[in-house]
């Protein structure tokens, strides 16, 4: 028989892991803004751009609202006068990392007291969502789905007022130009909207959420067209292909390589499903069963990156970047279903079987974040024995040439296709750049940020860096090159003279 009410001690317990979870986040989240890990794949080129353009960068039109929440510490910080690119590198990856666990947390806040175990919902969407693809700090998409719950519980939970009318518009604003993926999202506020449209008694109310249905209505409408009527082929590809990414499957496996956090997070979520009949029923040792289970799924995963070359690709965690906000909908269905049975669903919620699933999949996230972010530092350690070890413009074959045939898989699984002069820049010591990794040779010339041949304008005029060294070896350079491809004289004589192509310093 399905329990309708747990002891006190329990739902302490299960409010208690709730709040674990979202620590253990964020604990994940500093570190790895610590360990540089928002310099990976976009990272880097937002954080340069930052650093040498003064100001806010907006790339791409549907998602300026979410690049606001992104820089705008670093920003601030460069305005109090903060120059050094490893310290704003680190406040760009806590707030990239951080955001979305503070829209979690608020999520809880808004809630009134006899719905705060709905709170499991947007925990376990960062669990199982946002952490599948964690790894990769610039995720917009992560951004956008943690807002979400926090607008989603705030339409439907807050006191109209005259203040908290116009906040609630506020908070929609963002959305017009936070993410494509809020194609999924936004009519889920609508039906919100709706709801406490058809539940409103008095006319000033009826007339409000009218006006916000339609505010969210227009959302709708100008994100679709973001995907539907894009402004260039490279955008509509770039939309096109978050979604078969996910519709592929592609974010589990890829590159022949796995994501252990998404698989993981698919497992906890199947549990807990298959635990709503085993409570129900009384069947104590499937119960069990199901916690060894996913306890051993979330120990596995854990490990995973420490004990398996294939369990940590950079690439498929940024891939899985969009994979967040596929689970919104189906997780605001399931509430809408808990609704219907409130109390049994309460006492479910609240259970110690639910508490040990939620528990165990926070661990296993965390332990792989952290063992990931450890895998990174090496990167990042390696990337700098580079630069420290190389002058002038090395080819991206050269660098490969210095490290042994793992650190070279390691190095290049790490990295990402377009940045290395961008992290060659970004991980100067003091800013002063004596070497730059020239991106891999290809027979079709991609889009990088700059040319490490040509530095641009933006990029030499920058107080933070200093190219003089770079420059001095990269004209020797040249020059040896130039002198190597010379037709020798005719009537030239060996000579013990110190040969011209000999760098002088």
């Amino acid at each position: 028989m399905f329990v309708t009410e747990n002891p006190p001690a329990t739902r302490s317990y299960t409010a208690s892991v709730l709040f674990l979870s979202v620590l253990l986040c964020a604990i994940a989240a500093a570190y790895g803004a610590y360990a540089l890990r928002g310099l990976h794949a976009d990272g880097a080129f937002h954080l340069l751009s930052l650093a040498t353009g003064e100001k806010f960068l907006f790339w791409e039109t549907p998602r300026n609202a979410s690049y606001a929440l992104h820089q705008w510490a670093t920003v601030l910080a460069m305005k109090l006068g903060i120059d050094d690119l490893i310290v704003l590198a680190r406040i760009h990856g806590l707030t990239m990392l951080m955001t979305p666990i503070v829209f979690i947390a608020l999520s809880y806040l808004v809630l009134p007291k006899e719905y705060k175990h709905l709170f499991i919902f947007p925990v376990f969407y960062y669990l199982a969502g946002v952490m599948a693809g964690a790894f990769s700090a610039i995720g917009e998409a992560q951004l956008a789905g943690s807002y979400f719950w926090l607008l989603f519980f705030t339409i439907l939970f807050f006191r109209t007022g005259l203040f908290t009318n116009i906040l609630v518009f506020v908070l929609v604003l963002p959305i017009f130009v936070i993410h494509e993926t809020f194609v999924l999202m936004a009519p889920l506020l609508v039906l919100a909207a709706l709801y406490r449209l058809f539940r409103s008694k008095s006319t000033n109310d009826r007339l409000y959420f009218t006006a916000l249905t339609a505010l969210l209505i227009a959302v709708v409408v100008v994100v679709l067209s973001f995907i539907l009527v894009p402004k260039s082929e490279y955008y509509e590809s770039r939309s096109l292909s978050y979604f078969s990414t996910i519709t592929s499957l592609a974010f589990i496996r890829s590159y022949g390589y796995y994501n252990p956090p998404a698989i993981l997070g698919i497992i906890a979520g199947l549990i807990l499903l298959a635990g709503v009949y085993v409570t129900r029923s009384g069947r104590i040792k499937i119960q069990r069963a199901l916690l060894i289970a996913v306890a051993l799924a979330a120990l596995a995963a854990a490990i995973s990156p420490l004990i398996a070359e294939h369990a940590l690709s950079a690439k498929l965690q940024f891939d899985a970047r969009s994979y967040g906000p596929i689970l919104i909908p189906p997780l605001v269905l399931l509430m809408a279903v808990v609704s219907l049975r409130a109390a049994q669903a309460k006492a479910y919620i609240e259970s110690g079987f639910v508490a040990g699933v939620l528990l165990a999949l926070a661990l296993g996230q965390f332990g792989w974040n952290v063992a990931a972010t450890n895998e990174w530092r090496h990167y990042i350690t390696t990337f700098r024995g580079l630069l420290d070890d190389q002058r002038g413009l090395v080819t991206h074959e050269q660098a490969l040439g210095e490290l042994s045939p793992e650190l070279q898989r390691t190095f290049v699984n790490m990295s990402w296709g377009w940045t290395y002069p961008t992290m060659s820049a970004v991980l100067a010591r003091d800013g002063r750049v004596q070497t730059i990794i020239a991106n891999p040779a290809s027979d079709v010339k991609g889009w990088e940020p700059f040319d490490p041949e040509t530095l641009s304008d933006e990029l030499l005029s920058s107080r933070r860096l200093d190219f003089s060294a770079y420059l001095s070896t990269l004209a020797e350079q040249r020059a040896r090159s130039s002198a190597s491809s010379s037709p020798a004289k005719p009537d030239a004589v060996e000579s013990n003279d110190t040969p011209a192509e000999t760098p002088q310093n």
